[in-house]
C-alpha cells in the first residue's frame, strides 16, 4: 500500500515496486525473468506480465494461468524475457488495477543499450477517490443520480441515452488523469539536453480512458506499438488507446520547455510532463484543454506497417467474436455470452487452437463504445480493417472503435489457455472476455 497525493488531496493506494522503492523493471531481452514477487498488500493479488510471451503458467490471472498469492506470501518467476519493447504490469486479480497496481516493464535490446538518446517513460493512468467497487457498483445498477456523482458513469447519462447504438468515450468520469503519478496541478519536470536526442516510451496504463498524445510544437517519429517496431511515421500527435504502448523519438531543437500532454479522448481534461532543458521557464498549464479531443479511430491505425510481420502463410482457423452490450444491467458479452470472470476455469473456450496453426480473429464491435482487445502470451499483427486487408502492426492490443471489425493474425505458438479480452477494467468485469484454449 502507499500514499500518493492528488491535488492536494492524500489517497490511499496499491504499488509495484522493487525493494529499493523503484517503480517497475527494466530487463534484456532473452535474459531470465527471474522475479520473485512478494504480496505485502493486505489481500490476495496476482500480477501479468503484459506484452511479454510467458509459459502458460506464469501469465498471472488468478484462477485461471496461477492461484492467487496471499498477503506475506511470494510466488517465483523465471522464463526467457521475449519480446523486446515497452511494456507494462498489472494486477489481474478484481479491481485491483483500478487501485494503480501496475508499473512499467521495459525491455532493451543491445541496440536500446548502446543508443545516444534519452530514454524517457510515460505512464499514463487515471484515479478515482470513489473506491473502484463503488463505481463497478454504480454501473452495474445505474441511475440517474448515480451517474451524476463524479467518479461514476459519465456526464450524469441514464441507461436510456446510453444506448448500445450511440457512439460513446467513457463510462466513468475520472477526479485526475495522470502521468507517472502526477497531474498537470504539479506535473514532472524532466530535464534535457539542449538539442538531444529522446526516446519516449509512453504506457497507458488506464483502467478506463483512451488519450492522445499531444508533442505540443515538438515533432516526433511513432516507431513502435505494442513493443514492435513499424515503418516510422511522423508526426505531433498520436492516438493512444487503454493497455497499448507507442515509442516515439524526438529531436530536441532549442532551448526551452516542451509539454508532453495526454488528452483524454472525447472530453477536455489532460495531463502532462515537461521536458525542460537547464534554464528554462517553466509556465503553469491547466488541467483542462480549451476544446474537447476528439473520438480515436483508425486513422493511425491504418497506416501502421510491421517492420517484422508474420511470415507468409495461410490462415488455418477463422473465428469471429462479437461485442454485444446490455446498459440496463450493465453486461458485455461476446457472442452474447457473458464471462464469469470470478471462475474462468469454468468458462467455454470459444477460440479452440492446435500448435503450429496460424488464427485470425475477427473482432465485430456491434456496441456504440470502442473496445482495447487484448490477447495474452501472443503477439498479432492486424490484416484487416472494415474488410479491407492490410499488413498492419504487430500488437498485443488493438483497438475496435463502435460499429468497425478488426481482423488479426496470430501463430499458436504458447500453448495453454489464455485470456482474450476488453481492457476497459469495467467491461471486463462484466464480461467482455472469452478464452484461447489449445488442443491437448
Amino acid at each position: 500500500m502507499r500514499t500518493l497525493e492528488v491535488d492536494g488531496k492524500a489517497a490511499t493506494l496499491m504499488g509495484l515496486e522493487q525493494a529499493d522503492g523503484k517503480r517497475g523493471l527494466t530487463l534484456t531481452v532473452n535474459q531470465p525473468f527471474d522475479v520473485l514477487l512478494e504480496n505485502k498488500l493486505p489481500e490476495p493479488t496476482a500480477i501479468h506480465w503484459h506484452g511479454l510471451h510467458p509459459p502458460n503458467d506464469q501469465d498471472g490471472v488468478p484462477g485461471l494461468t496461477q492461484p492467487v498469492i496471499a498477503p506475506n506470501a511470494s510466488y517465483h518467476y523465471n522464463f526467457p524475457v521475449q519480446p523486446s519493447g515497452t511494456h507494462w504490469m498489472h494486477s489481474h486479480e478484481g479491481l485491483q488495477e483500478a487501485f494503480l497496481l501496475s508499473a512499467p516493464l521495459i525491455v532493451h535490446t543491445p541496440s536500446d543499450e548502446r543508443a545516444d538518446e534519452q530514454e524517457i517513460v510515460l505512464f499514463l493512468g487515471d484515479f478515482s477517490f470513489t473506491p473502484p467497487t463503488e463505481i463497478f457498483a454504480r454501473l452495474r445498477k445505474p441511475s440517474t443520480q448515480a451517474m451524476a456523482m463524479h467518479g461514476s458513469a459519465a456526464g450524469g447519462k441514464s441507461a436510456k441515452t446510453m444506448a448500445m447504438d450511440k457512439p460513446d468515450a467513457n463510462d466513468v468520469n475520472y477526479d485526475a488523469y495522470l502521468i507517472n503519478d502526477r497531474t498537470l496541478a504539479d506535473p514532472e519536470v524532466i530535464r534535457v539536453e539542449k538539442n538531444g536526442k529522446v526516446r519516449l516510451r509512453i504506457i497507458n496504463g488506464s483502467s478506463g480512458t483512451n488519450f492522445f498524445v499531444s508533442l505540443g510544437d515538438l515533432k516526433g517519429e511513432l516507431i513502435a506499438t505494442d513493443g514492435m517496431d513499424v515503418r516510422p511515421i511522423s508526426g505531433s500527435r498520436f492516438p493512444l488507446a487503454i493497455a497499448q504502448r507507442i515509442d516515439v523519438r524526438l529531436q530536441l531543437p532549442r532551448d526551452g520547455a516542451f509539454p508532453i500532454l495526454a488528452l483524454r479522448e472525447g472530453a477536455a481534461e489532460q495531463t502532462g510532463v515537461i521536458l525542460a532543458t537547464p534554464g528554462a521557464s517553466i509556465k503553469k498549464l491547466s488541467v483542462k484543454n480549451t476544446v474537447p479531443a476528439e473520438m480515436l479511430t483508425f486513422n493511425l491505425e491504418s497506416q501502421l506497417v510491421a517492420v517484422n510481420p508474420l511470415t507468409s502463410k495461410p490462415i488455418d482457423r477463422s473465428f469471429d467474436l462479437r461485442f454485444q452490450g446490455n446498459m440496463s444491467q450493465y453486461e458485455w458479452p461476446i457472442n452474447g455470452i457473458v464471462f464469469d470472470v470470478e471462475h474462468p476455469r469454468g468458462q467455454k473456450a470459444q477460440v479452440q487452437v492446435k500448435k503450429g496453426q496460424r488464427i485470425a480473429l475477427k473482432f465485430i464491435n456491434e456496441t456504440g463504445m470502442s473496445h482495447p482487445m487484448h490477447l495474452h502470451g501472443h503477439s498479432f499483427q492486424v490484416i484487416e480493417i472494415n474488410g479491407k486487408p492490410l499488413n498492419g502492426a504487430l500488437r498485443d492490443t488493438v483497438l475496435v472503435p463502435p460499429k468497425t471489425s478488426v481482423t488479426v493474425a496470430f501463430d499458436a505458438n504458447n500453448p495453454g489457455i489464455w485470456y482474450a479480452h476488453c481492457h476497459i477494467l469495467w467491461h471486463l468485469a462484466a464480461g467482455m472476455a472469452t478464452l484461447v484454449q489449445y488442443e491437448t
